[in-house]
């Protein structure tokens, strides 16, 4: 069949079809990764709300606390009824379930006192450290 003879919607049709296979797709996997870090993290931000409701502000800090970070979690009970959690070196299966939590508190916090009552204490007790 001759290009020159077929009709121009055909043709049109034709090379609409053939750009759109060109681009490339997000595969059923990729969106399903993302839909799941979507629902975790809404689980999160919902879990630290209502944490936060009850009154317990929870706080985690990855990583293998230092000695100054058992002053830090006393400093951070005794002035703003923070609990101040380490994690620990290994991240859990829920990433995006503790970062929305994290982010969730640091921003109920920020939105309280106008800063983040937790990295206030441990850069004055850096400074104190020096």
């Amino acid at each position: 069949m001759n290009i020159l003879k077929m009709p121009i919607k055909v043709f049109a049709l034709m090379v609409t079809v053939f750009a759109c296979l060109a681009i490339p797709q997000e595969s059923h996997g990729q969106l399903f990764a993302k839909w799941k870090a979507r629902k975790e993290a809404s689980a999160g931000e919902a879990a630290a709300r209502k944490d936060i409701a009850q009154g317990i502000v929870r706080y985690e800090i990855g990583g293998i606390p230092s000695p100054t970070d058992a002053e830090l979690s006393r400093v951070a009970k005794e002035r703003y009824q923070i609990t101040v959690a380490f994690s620990g070196c290994m991240i859990g299966p829920r990433v995006d379930f503790d970062r929305a939590y994290r982010q969730t508190v640091i921003d109920h916090l920020k939105a309280k006192h106008g800063f983040d009552p937790v990295m206030k204490i441990e850069s004055e007790l850096r400074a104190k450290r020096k």
